[in-house]
């Protein structure tokens, strides 16, 4: 009788001991591409364990309650997150610039590649640096993602639930919270400004094919307003990747892989000059101005 308890007991533990860790996630993301993770609905102190962590860009959100993650290169990534007795874990995996195949394992429909034209120009990447409105619909978590500068101030926005502000000069930074104050002051200098571009604008330039871009051309066509180049690339292994691309900033307005949902610009604002939005609309600190 005795060992029947001590059994059940062990049980017991065995059970509350699985049920202190949570279920592992996995993103699969291509370079600069950009997921977020909360691990736990409410914790006041998390620690983080990051293996292999050079394969992603990271930046903490909320006082560390949500991770942001940028593609780095290609490789996978594991992170641990610690509430107490329990444990969230995910999996990244990162993708480069060559696509074997969708993420389920399928094999995409690839397009047939129309004649080529000569390419007499000269390409040159010279991304907006100031006082622009970037938005693009991103197909992996079929969101829009919004980017936003004007001088120091930077703000950002993934379609669903992170909207951040900052300065890249003073440090300050704001996160918005639907549910409270709104725009609510964050931690100084915990945010990753944008850098010389992003992607998908930076994507031609990262992926260029090597030689004549006169054996990718295959024309123009209007993306937003822009008269794009338009370039299809073949892949060694049979792949295609497609490129729109402005002529007059080298920057890719959309992209598409094989016959996949494409990347694809869809505020296209350079000459943005009045915030509209962020902390500086508060009237109170109830004010929830957006």
């Amino acid at each position: 009788m005795k060992m029947f308890i001590l059994c059940l007991l062990l049980l017991g533990m065995v059970g509350n001991s699985m049920a202190q860790e949570k279920g592992n996630t996995d993103f699969q993301i291509f370079v600069g591409d950009t997921v977020q993770w909360t691990p736990f609905e409410k914790c006041d102190s998390i620690k983080y364990n990051i293996t292999n962590g050079s394969v992603i860009d990271l930046s903490y959100i909320k006082h560390g309650e949500t991770l942001r993650m940028i593609g780095r290169k290609s490789g996978n990534c594991t992170i641990s997150a610690l509430c107490g007795d329990s444990t969230s874990r995910i999996l990244i995996v990162v993708r480069g610039k060559i696509i074997e195949q969708g993420f389920n394992g399928d094999t995409m429909n690839r397009p047939r590649k129309p004649a080529t034209k000569v390419f007499s120009e000269t390409y040159q990447f010279n991304p907006p640096a100031d006082h622009f409105f970037i938005s693009y619909f991103n197909p992996l978590n079929r969101s829009k993602e919004t980017f936003c500068k004007i001088g120091d101030e930077e703000a950002y926005n993934n379609g669903r639930d992170i909207d951040r502000f900052w300065n890249t000069k003073t440090g300050k930074n704001y996160y918005y919270r639907p549910e409270a104050q709104g725009w609510t002051p964050d931690v100084a200098w915990e945010f990753q400004a944008f850098g010389k571009s992003f992607f998908p604008l930076n994507s031609f330039l990262r992926e260029m094919p090597d030689g004549d871009l006169s054996q990718y051309y295959v024309g123009d066509e209007e993306v937003r307003g822009v008269k794009c180049w338009h370039f299809f690339v073949d892949q060694a292994n049979g792949n295609v990747i497609q490129y729109w691309v402005d002529p007059s900033n080298g920057c890719t307005l959309r992209r598409q892989v094989n016959e996949s949902e494409t990347y694809e610009v869809v505020d296209y604002n350079l000459n943005y000059r009045k915030w509209l939005f962020g902390p500086m609309f508060k009237k109170s600190l109830h004010d929830k101005t957006r």
